[in-house]
Parts: C-alpha cells; sequence; structure tokens
C-alpha cells in the first residue's frame, strides 16, 4: 500500500522490460506500450499466488499498474531516441530497480491521512411507508444475487441486519458472507423519515480469508463509519398507502493511504456498488410484499 509499490514499481517493470529488448534493436511505439503488460501482469499473478496480495486489491491496482507500466516503456523509447549511444550499466538497472524501496522508505516517515468520504444511492420505490420501513429498520435476509461488480471479485454479500429494540441506542448487526459482521448503533430513529446509525467493525473478528489486509472494514487503510436511510415523498405521507417514495441510501466511510486521490475512486466505487445491490433487492421485496 505503499506509493512506491503501486505507482514507481510498474514505471521500474515497464522501463526494465522494454529496455533490456530495445538494446538489442528498436521495436514500434506499440512495443513501448504494451510489451511492459506482460512481465506487470505475470509480475502481479506472483503476487497473488504467493499471497502477498488477495484478487480485489490485485483488481483495483491493476489499470494503474498497466498505465505506469506502458509509461516506462515509453520513457525507454523517447531515452534511446534522444540519446541512441547512451546506455545504462548494470549499476543504473539497480539503481532504478531501488526506486520503489527507497521510496516505501521515505513513505514511512509520515502518517498515513485520514479523509472522510460520503456516498450516497437512491431508488424510487412503489410501496407503503410501513412496507418501507419496516424493511430497512429489520432486513430479513437477503437473497443471492449477482448484481454487483465487486461481489463477482469476491467482496461477501450482505445476508441480513437484525435490530436489538427499537429506538435511538438500538443496536442493529449487519450480517455479510464469509463472517464479516457490522455492529450499527442508531443514532437518529424518525419512523417513516430517517433511520441513522455509527458503524464498528472488529478487523481481529473478520476471518482472515474473508478480505484482503487492505479493505478489512476497521483496519488501517478502510473503515465503515456511519449509514443511514432516508425516504422523501413526492406527495403527502399516508403509512398505510401505496406511494412512490424516494428510498436514499447514505454511508461514510475513512480511507488512509498516501494515494487517496487514486483509492478513493475505488472507495467511492465500491460503497456505490454495495447500496445499489442492496436498493434493488429492498426494492423488489418491498413492492411485491
Amino acid at each position: 500500500m505503499a506509493y512506491g509499490g503501486v505507482f514507481v514499481l510498474p514505471f521500474c517493470i515497464g522501463l526494465i522490460s522494454v529496455y533490456w529488448s530495445e538494446k538489442e534493436k528498436p521495436h514500434s511505439m506499440f512495443f513501448h506500450i504494451f510489451f511492459p503488460w506482460l512481465p506487470t501482469t505475470i509480475s502481479m499473478f506472483f503476487s497473488f499466488l504467493v499471497n502477498w496480495e488477495g484478487m480485489i486489491c490485485l483488481i483495483m491496482g491493476l489499470p494503474i499498474y498497466l498505465a505506469l507500466a506502458s509509461v516506462g516503456g515509453i520513457a525507454v523509447g523517447i531515452w534511446f531516441y534522444i540519446f541512441p549511444e547512451n546506455r545504462i550499466n548494470l549499476l543504473g538497472v539497480f539503481g532504478i530497480l531501488s526506486l520503489p524501496l527507497v521510496s516505501g522508505y521515505l513513505e514511512s516517515l509520515w502518517q498515513l491521512p485520514n479523509e472522510i468520504r460520503f456516498v450516497e444511492t437512491r431508488i424510487e420505490v412503489n410501496a407503503t411507508p410501513e412496507t418501507i420501513w419496516k424493511n430497512v429498520v429489520r432486513i430479513p435476509q437477503l437473497e443471492k444475487t449477482e448484481d454487483g461488480f465487486f461481489y463477482k471479485i469476491g467482496f461477501p454479500r450482505p445476508i441480513e441486519a437484525t435490530l436489538s429494540h427499537e429506538g435511538i441506542g438500538g443496536i442493529r448487526e449487519a450480517r455479510f458472507e464469509k463472517g464479516l459482521l457490522f455492529y450499527e448503533t442508531i443514532t437518529e430513529w424518525n419512523p417513516y423519515r430517517r433511520l441513522k446509525f455509527e458503524i464498528q467493525a472488529d478487523p481481529n473478528l473478520t476471518p482472515l480469508t474473508t478480505l484482503d489486509d487492505h479493505v478489512v472494514p476497521g483496519g488501517i487503510y478502510f473503515d465503515a463509519l456511519q449509514g443511514e436511510y432516508e425516504l422523501e415523498y413526492s406527495e403527502k405521507q399516508n403509512p398505510n398507502r401505496k406511494q412512490k417514495v424516494t428510498l436514499y441510501l447514505k454511508s461514510k466511510y475513512r480511507l488512509s493511504t498516501h494515494f487517496n486521490f487514486y483509492a478513493s475512486l475505488w472507495g467511492d466505487f465500491l460503497m456505490r456498488d454495495i447500496q445499489n445491490t442492496i436498493l434493488k433487492i429492498l426494492k423488489r421485496r418491498m413492492e411485491h410484499s
């Protein structure tokens, strides 16, 4: 999760792999762009085999790895074009390969930043407010779905949410597959209007096989902090009459990496993907109950 490992390393892989080929004979720009993808992909596959990284992290890193490997390959082409007789010696090669380690060490001198981010999703539901409220306060076991990008690559699917007692202070237990569990303490209880809760997840209670270490909720790099359901009415509210209601699902989460500008793209995508999937399942359930 170091900047050097995510951004410097693929650049070095692209640079070194193309350099050795370019020494033998000149290659096209197409080669400089796409040949680095081969060693980069092999290195990522190897890290998965030896359990250095999990599938979710590798997929998140793949776009930036391939892009920066290509940048490294292009840099070699530019170097040989400008300095056709100037070759990099073996010492220079080792110097380039040491860049990710040097960068990682320098990063360790600075604390990880804590960025708080918010994600909001919504869906229109045609049901009685009572039915909607009943289905968000307690969520009986959800049907399995193939919707959702992250579920397809191994993120645990939601199972159910139970509630100890109604009102502020009630504890929801949101269970996901593979033993992932969130404790949600109700902080706002406004029947047929808003349900808000603080989220706690203990990374030590999450089974080792559930998620990559880098994306475990409550861990060093990521944590879900708050959730909220809100009902918005287009007409006068009547708890027992079917009507069109906009159901919002909002979340707040913490992101702590040295490259939040990139990780936040995936963090927002992850939260939005999970929330949209839950809302779609709830919509089907509410409108057919």
